[in-house]
């Protein structure tokens, strides 16, 4: 803990470190060809909602099968035959329960028509690869099979057994999410000490620049809610007083203008300490005057204009969508609005609820919850594995610190936390902050950062497969 403190609050020069300024470490060549040889088989597979993952996870076992894993070793099951999960686990020596390492083999729909390549077919062009699932994350889904593989032909025998779990379903939202499923149903398959979610970190740069490692402690608990006004109707030429579009706009007007008081827990403080080196001089000072004082609302009030740090702050409730009315020359009789929360990790549903109620101030303004919240407790920090996650980042981007971040979105880590799991999302990818294209057109990755998160994992792995690297 002291060193990934000690790392933050140093003061970095970004622009220092620069892509390219040091020679980094390098897989050998054959398991480079190997990583591109998975990476395109499995781009190529279509593993959208609707076609699910049977077919990747057949071309997967295959792969270990061909390496010389047993069949004992390999584990293929799911919540329905379309819908596929595969565990393979390398042997050690027991001396310490197992690492397990993880990544989700569905990606989200993407039609030929609105990209500039073959979404469903690997494309290396200046400098980066093509096709859906290149980023998110089917390049970590080779990566990890790609360096299972390696360690199997190396003959190494870790001291704790290495899984890898590859899961159906994050995309979908819950729809028959493999991780759930298999907290739930399997758990003995993939028990571990330590889950590392290769989906949930980032290794961040912009415009080419690494900025830092981010390793996921937490994320935000997805919650929809609806909102809701009725009323008796009517011809529109014989207006009332009460209209209940306009009830409901009130409504909405208060909570637009409500923030959820800022909460600040070990991540969000060590990231937004790392962030002050980042930011202008007056969302620095609103920062400071915020880890200083947490119910300084005006410096909240600040960095609400910036999404990604005011997101970090506190649960937000945005009104997403509204409907109302029936016809045009007819008074409404219902308008409804969707609210779409992002709920820190400890918020409470009733809170929620009752919070609503007292901004709205209006008894016949209808709440309900549509969809979760779906929480986990937030992780702390494990000081022997942030320790080297900051190694390794240091191989690879020397002077780049290793920051914890809470996610805003949401990933499997999810299920791993409420199922009792040590979870972290740690990737040594790189992401360009001006360049993200996750679930958009022409998705794609650095083709030099392929590779150096090839070796990364690696260096992870072996790391993490040592008995007294954690706890």
């Amino acid at each position: 803990m002291k060193s990934l403190l000690a790392c933050v609050m140093c003061v970095v020069s970004f622009a220092s470190v620069t892509a390219g300024a040091v020679d980094r470490p390098a897989s050998p060549a054959a398991f480079q060809a190997l990583a591109h040889d998975i990476f395109s088989e499995i781009v190529g597979i279509d593993t959208t909602h609707a076609v699910g993952s049977a077919r990747i996870v057949s071309a997967l076992a295959a792969r270990f099968r061909a390496a010389g894993f047993q069949d004992s070793d390999i584990w293929i099951g799911g919540p329905r035959p379309d819908k596929m999960n595969i565990v393979v686990r390398l042997r050690g020596r027991g001396v310490a329960k197992p690492v397990l390492f993880n990544a989700h083999l569905d990606v989200v729909e993407a039609a030929r028509d609105t990209w500039d390549t073959d979404p469903f077919q690997l494309t290396e062009k200046d400098g980066w690869y093509y096709g859906r699932g290149s980023i998110d994350v089917k390049n970590e889904i080779a990566i990890i099979t790609t360096n299972l593989i390696r360690m199997k032909r190396e003959a190494s025998v870790p001291e704790r057994d290495i899984i890898a779990f590859f899961n159906t379903d994050e995309e979908a939202g819950g729809d028959a999410n493999g991780v759930e499923w298999m907290v739930a149903e399997h758990h003995n398959l993939i028990d571990a000490d330590v889950v590392i979610n290769d989906d949930a970190g980032k290794m961040l740069s912009l415009n080419g620049k690494p900025l830092w490692n981010t390793i996921q402690t937490s994320e935000k608990a997805y919650a929809t809610y609806e909102l809701s006004a009725t009323g008796e109707g009517g011809h529109s030429s014989l207006p009332r007083r009460d209209n209940v579009i306009a009830r409901l706009a009130r409504a909405i007007e208060h909570l637009d203008a409500f923030q959820f008081p800022v909460r600040l827990g070990q991540t969000s403080r060590l990231y937004l300490q790392a962030m002050q080196d980042r930011v202008g001089h007056t969302e620095a000072g609103a920062i400071k005057r915020l880890l200083a004082r947490s119910d300084d609302a005006a410096a909240a009030d600040v960095l609400r204009d910036n999404p990604v740090l005011n997101a970090q702050l506190h649960s937000t409730c945005p009104v997403t969508m509204m409907a109302g009315g029936q016809s045009e020359s007819a008074l409404p009789m219902r308008a409804t609005a969707t609210i779409q929360c992002r709920l820190l990790p400890d918020e409470r549903a009733d809170d929620v609820l009752a919070t609503f109620a007292r901004v709205i101030n209006d008894p016949s303004i209808s709440v309900k919850p549509v969809w979760g919240p779906l929480a986990s407790p937030a992780q702390p920090l494990e000081a022997k594995v942030t320790t080297l996650v900051e190694e390794i980042t240091q191989q690879f981007w020397p002077g780049a610190p290793v920051v914890p971040f809470m996610s805003q979105g949401a990933s499997d880590n999810v299920y791993f936390r409420r199922g009792g799991f040590v979870t972290f999302g740690v990737s040594g990818t790189m992401f360009d902050e001006a360049d993200m294209r996750q679930h958009g057109r022409n998705e794609r990755i650095g083709v030099a950062a392929f590779y150096d998160s090839l070796e990364f994992n690696y260096r992870l792995m072996n790391a993490l497969a040592k008995a007294n690297s954690i706890n």
